[in-house]
């Protein structure tokens, strides 16, 4: 009986800390959202191209970490849309101060607004699935970083409404160390060509709807 009374305690001991320890993934999310949207705002105030890098691609980091270190399914789409909550206050801030400038913040669109907190929200997820050995994690890698790479080229590419002149080429080439970083980090063994040859697909596919 004293054997039986013991696993309880330690079985209660170890869910208490497994809840603390999402308790606090959940709050350094969303302040770590908060921080790096301050930052972006700042940024904004700097020279174009830097603010350029920094957003979204900071914010996009931040929302992989918190999705791949999340508890579970549900724990990654909550830490992802409290870790999107920041950047997405930064750009609607950026939006109002640069009034005349598309190409910061949301462009005053909340179409724009809700498909980027949408966005953020998908990354969060994406990576929490790239935890798996399988090829559901090697289809989630692929997506993941192919989006980035649409996300990424949507300054890039002429007659898109984000695009950054300034950003050639050097846009192009944090897009690409960015999405083979993502699919060499989250992925290992074979499942990285997999990954790779599903983001090349998806960032090929965008490129030919732009008409390029």
């Amino acid at each position: 009986m004293a054997l039986v009374e013991r696993n309880y305690t330690l079985d209660f001991l170890a869910g208490d800390r497994r809840e603390k320890a999402i308790v606090q993934h959940m709050v350094v999310s969303l302040f770590a959202g908060i921080l790096l949207g301050v930052l972006g705002a700042l940024l904004s105030y700097g020279p174009e191209p830097l603010y350029g890098v920094y957003s979204p691609y900071a914010y996009i980091l931040l929302i992989v970490i918190v999705g791949r270190s999340a508890a579970g399914f549900g724990w990654a789409l909550l830490a992802g849309v409290l870790a999107a909550f920041g950047p997405l206050v930064s750009l609607l801030t950026v939006s109002i101060l640069h009034a005349e400038d598309q190409s910061r913040g949301l462009g005053g669109s909340g179409t724009v607004m809700n498909l980027m907190f949408v966005t953020l929200a998908l990354f969060g997820v994406l990576s929490y699935f790239t935890r798996r050995d399988d090829l559901w994690g090697d289809l989630a890698g692929g997506v993941l970083a192919g989006l980035v790479a649409v996300v990424g080229m949507a300054s890039t590419l002429p007659g898109r409404p984000e695009y950054v002149p300034a950003f050639w080429p050097w846009n192009v080439a944090i897009v690409g160390v960015l999405m083979v970083g993502l699919v060499l980090s989250l992925r290992r063994g074979w499942g990285w060509i997999r990954s790779g040859l599903i983001a090349l697909v998806i960032a090929s596919a965008d490129f030919l709807a732009a008409g390029f």
